[in-house]
């Protein structure tokens, strides 16, 4: 298991699959030569482990002053959108079965973290619906991750060293920064809480990963699903790239 201190340098993150987050959601963008964002993703009986690196040199994170979670492990809270303010964001989007329940989490340079329970409109609802935006989508903020007795959720961040050897800085405009990785340690029964016991190799689930840069007052997205509609994620789950469980 990864020791979530937000370097990547442990031999799980060596040897798992990169996951480029490099698809633009705009397609009016073209595809970048570099990806904003590499994620990777690893398991064990107890855990999802999840790990990711952005390239940004001007990184904004922003938080709102709140905390959310257990009582025994409260998370400094995101803010999720601020255009106007060049927010800087990594989210992923997590499905175990249903299209219409799955986990929307937030996390950003300064390790503030949010996990939203995500509750779509059924088939027949969409059917009717001709224009899906974000007002047909209940976002239950009030419902956070939970742990698992003993398995608790944890994240970090590491920023990564500017030319001059210091870290990068986020908030500082006015340096160059070179971007920062990400773990985040999320317990099986807290993502999944209908799992009585370890999840089963062979186990398969959706996951969307997925980078927002704030640049010149716009919030520019890439993710790692390809060809997804031009729609908010939440509308394209069966388009999400699948994982299944093996050694």
């Amino acid at each position: 298991a990864p020791v979530i201190d937000g370097k990547l340098n442990d031999a799980c993150w060596k040897t798992a699959q990169p996951i480029n987050v490099s698809y633009p959601h705009d397609p009016k963008r073209k595809l970048p030569t570099k990806p904003p964002m590499t994620a990777h993703l690893t398991w064990d009986a107890n855990y999802l482990y999840l790990a990711y690196e952005v390239n940004d040199s001007d990184i904004v994170a922003l938080g709102t002053g709140r905390q959310t979670g257990p009582t025994i492990n409260l998370r400094p809270q995101a803010v999720e959108y601020a255009p106007e303010k060049n927010l800087d964001l990594v989210e992923f989007f997590i499905a175990n079965e249903s299209r219409r329940f799955f986990w929307e989490i937030h996390h950003n340079a300064a390790n503030h973290l949010n996990t939203l329970w995500i509750e779509m409109p059924t088939a027949a609802q969409l059917a009717q619906t001709s224009n899906p935006s974000y007002h047909h989508i209940k976002f239950h903020r009030d419902r956070h991750l939970p742990d698992d007795g003993p398995h608790s959720l944890q994240s970090a961040v590491h920023l990564n060293p500017r030319p001059n050897g210091q870290p990068s800085t986020p908030n500082h405009p006015n340096d160059r920064d070179t971007g920062y990785t990400g773990e985040l340690r999320i317990p099986w029964r807290g993502l999944a809480p209908h799992l009585k016991k370890a999840p089963l190799k062979g186990q398969i689930l959706s996951l969307l990963a997925v980078n927002l840069n704030g640049l010149n007052g716009k919030a520019i997205y890439h993710s790692s699903g390809q060809a997804l509609p031009n729609l908010m994620y939440h509308f394209s789950v069966s388009y999400w790239p699948k994982f299944k469980l093996v050694n």
